[in-house]
C-alpha cells in the first residue's frame, strides 16, 4: 500500500503488479477460453528469458507477480521460477486449473497465494472445462488446504452455471476458502450462444452474489465492484469505456491498469490488461525490453473504466482505496491466525 500511495501522490507510476502468462500450453480445452490458449502455437519463454523479465520488472518497481498460463504448472522449471521470485522479495500468486497441483505441490510451496478455477457443480464445470476437471480441481483445493496455502477459487459465470452460485458459496464456507467470481468475457465463437449471458441474466446473478456477500459468505469479490457492474450505465455488450465515452458525474471505478499493473502475454507482448490483447497495439519484451514496453502502455492506454469484476477489485486497490486494502489484508491474515 505504501508503494501505491507513493505512486498516487507523486504521479510517477510503476508496474507494481505484473500478470505474467508464462506459457500458452494448456491441458484443458475450456469452451470460453479468453485467450484461445494452445491454439496460437506460441513458443514458450526460456527459463533465462523469464528470469531476465523478472529482473527488469523488479528494477521498475514491481512487488507482486501473478503467474498464469495456459496452465503454468506444465512448465518443468516452475519451481526454480517461484524460488527466484521469492529471492527477489516478490509476492507470488499462482493461477491454475489444479490438474497437476497434487504432483507439483512441493515445487510451488513457496508461493504466497493460489487461485484455482472451478465453474460450479460437476456437470456444469465439466461441460465448459472438460470431463474430469471438476474432480481434479476439488482434489487440488483439498491439497492446497492441507498444505496451508491461502486459496481463492475462481468461477467464470456463464449461462451454463447460473444456478450454481449458492452451491459455490456454500462450498467455499464449508471448505474454508474465498470464492471469487468473473463474468464471461470472450467465449470462443462456436460456443457464444450456449455460454454468453444477456443483460438481464447478468444483473440477476450480480444481485444474487451481493445477497450472499451480505449474509457473510466468503465472497472475495468486493461489494463495491459488484454494484459497479450492476449499475453499469450501458448495455453489457459495451464492456469498456475510453476517456471520451465516460459519462459526466459518474461513480464508475476508475481503471489503474496500464499504470500500476500490466499483463505480459505468452508471446511477449505487454498490455495494460489481458482483455485488451486483441485491440491494443503492444510492444514485445523480446524486442524492446520491459521498460520500453511499459512506457508504451503508460503513454497509449486509453481505457478508463469497465465492468469486469476482477479488474475492478484490482483498480480499487491500485487506486489507493484504504477500505479495499484493509479488506485484502484481512483475507491474507485469515489463513495465518
Amino acid at each position: 500500500m505504501l508503494n501505491i500511495l507513493k505512486c498516487r501522490l507523486t504521479r510517477v507510476y510503476k508496474p507494481l503488479v505484473v500478470l505474467f502468462y508464462m506459457t500458452d500450453r494448456c491441458n484443458l480445452r475450456c469452451k470460453y477460453c479468453e485467450g484461445n490458449f494452445s491454439g496460437r502455437q506460441i513458443r514458450d519463454f526460456t527459463t533465462d528469458e523469464i528470469l531476465k523479465i523478472i529482473d527488469e520488472c523488479k528494477e521498475l518497481g514491481a512487488c507482486h507477480f501473478i503467474i498464469h498460463g495456459g496452465e503454468v504448472l506444465l512448465r518443468d522449471d516452475l519451481g526454480r521460477i517461484v524460488d527466484y521470485l521469492k529471492e527477489k522479495d516478490l509476492y507470488v500468486n499462482l493461477v491454475t486449473n489444479g490438474v497437476l497441483l497434487p504432483d507439483k505441490i512441493d515445487e510451488i510451496r513457496n508461493i504466497d497465494s493460489l487461485c484455482i478455477s472451478l465453474d460450479g457443480r460437476e456437470e456444469n464445470n465439466d461441460f465448459t472445462r472438460g470431463k474430469g476437471s471438476y474432480r481434479a480441481a476439488m482434489k487440488a483445493i483439498r491439497v492446497a488446504n492441507a498444505n496451508g496455502i491461502k486459496l481463492v477459487v475462481q468461477t467464470t459465470i456463464t449461462r451454463r452455471n447460473l444456478g450454481d452460485i449458492e452451491y459455490l458459496c456454500e462450498q467455499a464456507r464449508s471448505m474454508g476458502y474465498y470464492q471469487q467470481f468473473s463474468l464471461l468475457l470472450k467465449p470462443l465463437k462456436q460456443f457464444q450462444d450456449e455460454l454468453t449471458l444477456n443483460d438481464e441474466e447478468i444483473r440477476t446473478v450480480l444481485r444474487e452474489i451481493i445477497g450472499f456477500k451480505r449474509k457473510g459468505y466468503p465472497v472475495f469479490t468486493s461489494r463495491k465492484v459488484l454494484e459497479n457492474a450492476l449499475n453499469w450505465p450501458f448495455a453489457f455488450e459495451k464492456s469498456r469505456l475510453n476517456k471520451d465515452e465516460m459519462p459526466r458525474r459518474n461513480r464508475l471505478i476508475k481503471c489503474f491498469f496500464g499504470k500500476s499493473k500490466i499483463a505480459i502475454d505468452a508471446d511477449g507482448f505487454v498490455y495494460p490488461c489481458s482483455s485488451l490483447n486483441n485491440t491494443f497495439k503492444a510492444l514485445n519484451v523480446r524486442e524492446h525490453g520491459v521498460k520500453k514496453a511499459y512506457e508504451h502502455v503508460l503513454k497509449n492506454n486509453d481505457c478508463k473504466a469497465c465492468f469486469y469484476l476482477t479488474q475492478n477489485d484490482w483498480s480499487l486497490l491500485l487506486g489507493g482505496s484504504m477500505e479495499q486494502f484493509l479488506k485484502q489484508a484481512l483475507i491474507q491474515l485469515r489463513r495465518i491466525f
